[in-house]
């Protein structure tokens, strides 16, 4: 479960398809979520984290992620209603064993409704756990 704290009002969202992936030492995740509530909006919210060095291997530990300027990676990418042009990730990362995971997500973008002086920050928080898969299985923004 996630919510997206929004300043008109918090909207939950569910898992519906998400997981991860370890390529050349890099760790790509992704999550697909749709709204609770079927009026809300947005109605899905899309997180994925594309290239994070690990340079300890798959290991359990807080990422602190920012959108790549450059969009090169490590990068991370926020979909709602529009691409989100900066994003800020705090991770934390728990190994369950070498094909899953868990994790706490803090994810702050720009706000989903006001795009003027009323815009604040919406933070999405929440958890899940997510299974290894195929990168090409993920959803990872091209």
């Amino acid at each position: 479960m996630f919510i997206l704290k929004h300043q008109d009002e918090d909207i939950e969202y569910s898992l519906s398809k998400g997981g991860f992936s370890i390529a050349d030492g890099k760790l790509y995740l992704s999550l697909e979520s749709n709204a609770v509530d079927d009026e809300a909006f947005p109605e899905t919210f899309l997180f994925a984290v594309d290239g994070f060095e690990l340079s300890n291997g798959l290991e359990s530990q807080t990422i602190n992620i920012s959108t790549n300027p450059n969009d090169e990676t490590p990068n991370v990418y926020v979909y709602t209603s529009f691409h989100a042009c900066e994003v800020e990730a705090q991770i934390n990362l728990k190994v369950l064993d070498s094909t899953q995971i868990e994790i706490e997500l803090n994810v702050i973008s720009e706000d989903v409704n006001y795009y003027n002086e009323q815009a604040k920050p919406n933070p999405f928080i929440g958890s899940a756990k997510l299974t290894q898969k195929n990168k090409n299985e993920l959803w990872l923004p091209a």
